[in-house]
């Protein structure tokens, strides 16, 4: 089974718009432990270590590519190694999982730091993504 399709830059902006749309107003809920199998696995292990809120509108979409607008620090959890994150709508239902780095490492979210401890802050730097 083939892993590979591209898609043409106007389907490539409508799918990054439909995101937007569901990122709006929802959460990113960045965990520690390894990620859950699948989006429609449940959390179990995992240590939620903070929860970011997104604006309403998410950002900007252009040319297939989806930059996320300003987000607010938020203060952390639990301490632990921020490893993946969570992606929630407005209404607390799951949109899907990403990959989490530090600012400059591709991660459709970059924070400031991945080594995070209670009580203390976190930043999101950047939220994008392009479709391939």
């Amino acid at each position: 089974m083939s892993n590979f399709l591209s898609f043409a830059t106007p389907r490539k902006t409508a799918r990054c718009e439909l995101l937007a749309t569901w990122l709006s107003g929802g959460e990113i809920r960045v965990y520690s432990a390894s990620k859950a199998a699948t989006a429609d696995t449940d959390i179990t292990s995992q240590t939620l270590l903070v929860t970011f809120a997104v604006p309403d509108p998410a950002g900007t979409v252009s040319a297939g590519a989806l930059e996320g607008d300003s987000i607010a620090t938020a203060m952390i959890a639990a301490t632990g190694a921020a490893l993946w994150a969570r992606l929630v709508d407005s209404a607390g239902v799951t949109i899907g999982d990403s990959d989490v780095g530090v600012t400059g490492s591709g991660a459709f979210v970059e924070l400031d730091n991945l080594s995070l401890v209670e009580g203390a802050y976190c930043t999101v730097t950047s939220l994008n993504i392009a479709e391939g």
